[in-house]
Formats: structure tokens, sequence, C-alpha cells
């Protein structure tokens, strides 16, 4: 998908016109029109400032590295969930073949694509973009794991995942859901607080999740919830995991 598609499929997919959109870049709808339309090439402060307006990492838009990264988050995420490529394919309304491809890093999502991928597997499209930025949650795991005198290989067995998920983890290029980050911190003996939520950047995290988990986090009642269990010692955790365990597996 060219540069010029990319910065026209956001602004339409945000609902924002071209004349909006070039008065808060400061240039004309006709020079914007033509970067949309691949006749001129924007600068890179250029790129940076349609970046920031449309929400979307500079590198997704100039560069082929997000392609890779894009297919081994979307393989972490199919992986994770227990999906085989045709479940995945089922689910998304896509072709398991496009979806090889793409987690291989041979194919370039479009936006349409994007969107079946984070509607099938209820994450947001951010989750499939967004470079990662600082490593905040991968350099303090690799510091845990580290001082526990745990291995990559003894981790990932004992989180059930694989060595090379784990490493990417650690690396940034993956952000773990919260089942395996719970995981992870059971092993280590460490809290799931510590490892992510006292971090300033916990934007991976939360790009994982969806629309109606976002917005239920969103609930004074369910914030004021999560801040009384940053209290609870670890076996009263297990206690009321258990608990919502049961609940759920019994509702009518």
């Amino acid at each position: 998908m060219s540069l010029g598609r990319k910065i026209r499929d956001f602004r339409k997919e945000r609902g924002i016109t071209l004349t909006r959109l070039a008065g808060k870049l400061g240039i004309s709808p006709s020079y914007l029109s033509a970067i949309e339309r691949n006749m001129r090439r924007p600068s890179i402060q250029m790129l940076k400032r349609l970046g920031n307006q449309l929400n979307i990492p500079v590198n997704y838009l100039v560069g082929s590295d997000e392609d890779v990264l894009t297919g081994k988050r979307l393989k972490f995420m199919r992986e994770n969930r227990n999906l085989s490529l045709e479940e995945l394919s089922e689910i998304c309304d896509m072709p398991a073949g496009m979806l090889e491809r793409i987690e291989d890093g041979q194919e370039s999502p479009d936006l349409e694509c994007l969107k079946k991928m984070s509607q099938g597997l209820n994450v947001t499209i951010k989750y499939f973009l967004d470079s990662g930025g600082g490593n905040n949650l991968g350099r303090r795991l690799k510091k845990v794991r580290l001082s526990r005198g745990h291995t990559v290989v003894s981790l990932a067995r004992g989180s059930n995942i694989t060595e090379e998920n784990l490493r990417l983890i650690e690396s940034g290029e993956i952000s773990p859901d919260l089942e395996t980050l719970e995981a992870i911190a059971g092993i280590l003996n460490t809290s799931l607080a510590y490892l992510l939520m006292e971090s300033k950047d916990v934007e991976d995290l939360l790009a994982t999740l969806g629309t109606d988990m976002l917005d239920m986090l969103a609930d004074p009642d369910v914030q004021a919830s999560l801040k009384l269990l940053k209290n609870f010692q670890p076996g009263d955790m297990r206690h009321i995991i258990n608990y919502i365990q049961f609940f759920k597996r019994n509702q009518c």
C-alpha cells in the first residue's frame, strides 16, 4: 500500500476532510491532495506532523519494517488464543493464505484488513501499528528475570509461552496479554503492578484490549475496585480470581 493511500485511508477513517487536515498541517489542500495521490513526496518533518494528526506511527507510513512487526503481533495474538490460520481466517473473514503472508511480513495489510483483524481478535488497530516507543515493560521484565536467576528457556517453559515470544516481549516487539503477563509475574514471584501498571508507558498493553474492556476500565466503580486490589496479598488475589472464574463458568 502506497504512502499516499495510507494517509488518505486513515484520514477518511478518522472522519477528517482534506481541507481540515491541510489546515491543521499549515499546507494547501491541493498540496495534501498531491501527497495522497503520490504526486508529491512529503518531507520528514511533514511526515511527523501527518503522523501526529492522524495518530499513526511514522514508520508505518514509510517503512516495510512495520509489516514484519504487524505480522509478529498478529501471529503472537493468534497463537496466544490457540487459533489456527483457518480459524482466524473464519473469524476475520480473510483468506488464510493472506493472513499467513501478513504473519511472515510478506504482505502489508491495508486499513480494511487491519479493521477485520482487530475486530476478529477484539483488539484495537493501534495494537498492530504502534512500534512501542519506550520499552519499559520489556526492560523491567528482563531485569526481574535475571535477578531471579531465570533464563529465557526456564521462564518461557514455566509461563507456557515460546522462547521466541518471550524474547519479543522483552525486546518490546510484541505486547503480552494480561493472562500471559500474570503467568510470568507468578513464575517470577513479583506483582503485575510492578511489571506494568506502575509504569507510565502502559499504552502497549491497553492497545491489546478491546473497546468494551477499555470502556469498563474507564468506569469509576471499576477503578475504585482496582485501587482496593493493590493491597491484597497473592493468596487473596488468587482467591478472587478463582471466584471470578467460578462466577463466569456458572453464569446463566
